[in-house]
């Protein structure tokens, strides 16, 4: 992974690819099923804050403090352009309208928004009018207009077609963190520093709602704190949020470790992800040990021994090679935070770039594992006898069990072709791959190619989205069949 905190994360259109960026200025790209990072780009020489996918997968674009917008091509892994600002800026949000061709990023320190064109690589156009740090960008879905939100508790929303519009204010009454448009473009959300996450109707820049997540949201007492958890006023705020893929539920998480997720309609809070339980963090902890309290603070932040001074402990004893030294002479505590969620396309899972690196929440089981089981009861002759009695679902995931192939071609056609669609229904995803592979094996071969193509639009209208979600490992399955159907 990332060799220090992950600081963004971003899926790309179909799901399958999951796109990280960190504070080590490296961009990393993993297949969403496997797991399995494929190519990492190394050529930012600052901290990556922002990255986005275009809608054909062909591209993934970072920003980055080093004040440079960078597109790689995902086809032959290169860094094919490079956008920058007139003057050096440190570049924190990034969006990319829906068809591809502009690219937008706000800036720390002129609190200005720049504007470029894909193809040219030009500057076209610089949006000012912020009166501090922008911290969140996005185009509305349709790409029509540009919102910006800003540590000057406004939200701003720019026809960025149209110079001549009024540029529309959302005014708020804190800092705004974090916005996202429902994937219907018809509403906004904003996040804000007093914990609460604001509700916009984009057409009438009207509010509609409000959520009070300043309770869901806090995390526990830090190492530092001189309050208890409860009175503590930091890490009570969402400095990301996203919308599911049908616009119903928000996702929000902030520096805590709690990931919260609200049902739009009722404003209500469906499920707290907790993510991490680990100790060595600081924050997991919601009362910390009295005796280690002092009038300088904690203890374990104190260097009690006064050994920093002396050279042998100074002196560089790490081996060849190894860049982060020592960790166990830190005194400070990572601490556990999630620094952007964002919904998978599909709607099937989300991620989150947290302390403990790139977390992700499926409904989907994608590791699928199922033992043989093969005992005294699994043989030709009881499966040839179950097939007989009916029972032919049982016969054929016996027949894969035992992974004979005449037995399973034997089992699987003497199956009635009226009783194909109600068998693949129940049919187990865990032999789904393994049955496929068999169809497009024999399909070429048999006769029966009506019988054949039953089997298969039952297995894959009834399966859809388990094979839309390993549609990766699949691929050669499925072109095997459609090349012996063609």
């Amino acid at each position: 992974g990332h060799f220090y905190d992950m600081s963004c994360v971003g899926y790309s259109a179909d799901g399958q690819y999951v796109a990280t960026g960190g504070d080590d200025s490296k961009l990393k790209v993993w297949n969403a099923l496997t797991g399995y990072c494929f190519i990492t780009f190394a050529d930012h020489t600052s901290a990556v804050t922002a990255l986005q996918f275009t809608k054909g997968n062909q591209v993934v674009l970072s920003a980055s403090l080093d004040g440079t917008v960078r597109a790689y091509d995902l086809v032959r892994y290169r860094n094919f352009r490079i956008f920058t600002s007139p003057t050096p800026v440190q570049f924190n949000s990034l969006a990319v309208d829906p068809s591809g061709e502009i690219v937008c990023a706000g800036c720390l320190d002129t609190f200005e928004i720049y504007m470029w064109s894909m193809q040219t690589g030009k500057l076209l156009d610089v949006l000012s009018g912020h009166e501090a740090p922008i911290s969140s960008l996005a185009f509305r879905p349709d790409g029509l207009s540009l919102a910006s939100s800003s540590w000057d508790k406004t939200v701003r929303v720019w026809d960025v077609f149209d110079r001549s519009k009024i540029v529309e204010r959302l005014e708020h009454g804190h800092e705004v963190l974090a916005l996202a448009y429902r994937p219907d473009g018809k509403e906004l959300c904003a996040s804000t520093l007093d914990g609460q996450i604001h509700f916009w109707d984009v057409a009438k820049a009207a509010p509609t709602g409000t959520i009070e997540g300043r309770r869901d949201i806090a995390g526990g007492r830090k190492a530092g704190d001189k309050v208890t958890a409860d009175n503590t006023s930091s890490g009570k705020s969402f400095n990301s949020l996203c919308y599911s893929a049908d616009g119903t539920a928000v996702l929000g998480g902030g520096n805590s470790m709690y990931v919260c997720l609200y049902d739009r309609r009722s404003s209500i809070l469906l499920r707290k992800f907790q993510i991490t339980k680990n100790q060595s963090l600081d924050g997991v902890q919601f009362k910390l040990n009295s005796k280690l309290m002092t009038e300088a603070g904690s203890a374990d932040l104190i260097d009690s021994d006064g050994i920093d001074s002396d050279t042998e402990k100074q002196a560089d004893r790490s081996l060849p090679g190894v860049k982060s030294g020592d960790k166990s002479n830190r005194l400070l505590k990572p601490e556990a935070r999630t620094r952007d969620v964002k919904f998978s396309p599909t709607g099937r899972q989300w991620a989150a770039a947290s302390t403990e690196g790139l977390l992700i929440y499926s409904l989907d089981e994608t590791m699928v594992f199922d033992p043989y089981e093969l005992d005294e009861d699994v043989t030709p002759d009881t499966i040839r006898d179950l097939s007989r009695k009916g029972d032919h679902l049982r016969a054929l995931v016996n027949g894969f069990r035992l992974n004979e192939k005449y037995l399973i071609r034997e089992v699987y056609e003497a199956v009635p072709p009226l009783d194909v669609v109600l068998l693949t229904k129940d049919f187990p995803e865990a032999y789904l791959e393994r049955l496929l592979k068999f169809i497009a094996d024999i399909i070429e071969s048999s006769q029966l190619l009506e019988y054949h193509l039953r089997w298969i639009s039952g297995l894959l209208s009834n399966h859809g989205t388990f094979v839309k979600t390993r549609s990766a490992a699949l691929q050669p399955v499925l072109r095997t069949l459609q090349r012996g159907i063609t």
